[in-house]
């Protein structure tokens, strides 16, 4: 009797023991791979903390290790901890001592642009382009490399207590050497608001972004779903040009943004969009240009049109 209470305590304690390594090798592994992609991003920069707060924890749906989705939640991690920019996200921390790492970040009780675009006034929405404008903007061009998004979508941007944006989850996102044709990256995104010019060239530059942006840019004037519109066969950004085409794409223009807007800000808006979403990615703006515009918009000033 004694011998097998002996044994099961340590059948206990190797389970308990070999829980521990895990955790231990989950932290080495995952630990070494963030920081050689902080490194990358930083090239040394330090990085903080944050204590209590209310906060919103990241975690994987999936039990088992998955390699893409760790590395696709310590990208998200290293560039979280690399950049500071009011409208991103700030991260607190991150737990390495799981399969698949978990991550702390602000909690924003308005959850995102997607879920609360319809309730918006035209004003705001004006602001919210703006504002995301700017955040890709600083990933654009604040960094040692530029940092293209990737997945540019309403679902991706929370509201704050003030329905202030902040651009969330950089999982696909990556660093870039500008003019460097012979790298290819595997198309990542959302259907619907992916650039066609990627899809087609596998080449990630900055204006893979400035399209996606043109396409959120059309689901807040619209508040259409371009994602639900792809589902069913049909793409916004043609739907939308070729309303343009018959009759001013009025018809397809948010009854809020009608009813509240200026016709020479709505006019200019679109037109706005309609340049991001452009086939070939050279006869896109900046994402410098889109902010830009949008604030001389926002400011009812004139929209410049020289680039």
């Amino acid at each position: 009797m004694g011998q097998a209470k002996s044994k099961s305590k340590n059948k206990k304690i190797n389970e308990v023991q070999q829980k521990f390594k895990s955790k231990e090798e989950y932290f080495i592994k995952n630990g070494g791979i963030l920081w050689e992609k902080q490194m990358a991003l930083s090239q040394g920069q330090d990085i903080g903390t944050f204590d209590d707060r209310i906060v919103a924890i990241k975690t994987a749906q999936e039990a088992l290790p998955n390699p893409k989705l760790v590395d696709r939640f310590l990208t998200d991690a290293s560039i979280r901890m690399v950049t500071c920019h009011s409208e991103m996200v700030m991260i607190y921390g991150c737990c390495l001592q799981t399969c698949v790492p978990m991550i702390v970040y602000e909690f924003y009780p308005n959850k995102d642009l997607l879920t609360r675009l319809k309730l918006l006034k035209w004003r705001d929405r004006l602001r919210v382009a703006a504002d995301i404008a700017y955040a890709l903007s600083y990933m654009h061009n604040a960094l040692s490399k530029p940092l293209v998004y990737r997945d540019v979508m309403t679902f991706r941007v929370l509201l704050d207590s003030s329905f202030h944006v902040k651009l969330s989850d950089f999982g696909y996102s990556v660093a870039i050497t500008p003019g460097n044709k012979e790298q290819k990256w595997p198309v990542q995104g959302t259907p619907g608001y992916i650039d066609p010019e990627y899809i087609e060239t596998r080449e990630v530059t900055k204006k893979c972004d400035v399209y996606s942006f043109g396409v959120l840019m059309l689901e807040l004037i619209t508040a259409r779903d371009p994602v639900k519109m792809t589902k069913c066969g049909k793409d916004l950004v043609d739907e939308f040009a070729s309303t343009v085409e018959r009759n001013g794409g009025m018809e397809m223009i948010d009854n809020i943004v009608t009813e509240e807007g200026d016709m020479d800000e709505i006019r200019l808006f679109t037109t706005l969009a309609l340049t991001c979403v452009a086939k070939k990615g050279e006869e896109r703006p900046n994402m410098i240009s889109v902010v830009e515009d949008l604030w001389r918009i926002h400011d009812h000033g004139n929209l410049s049109c020289g680039r």
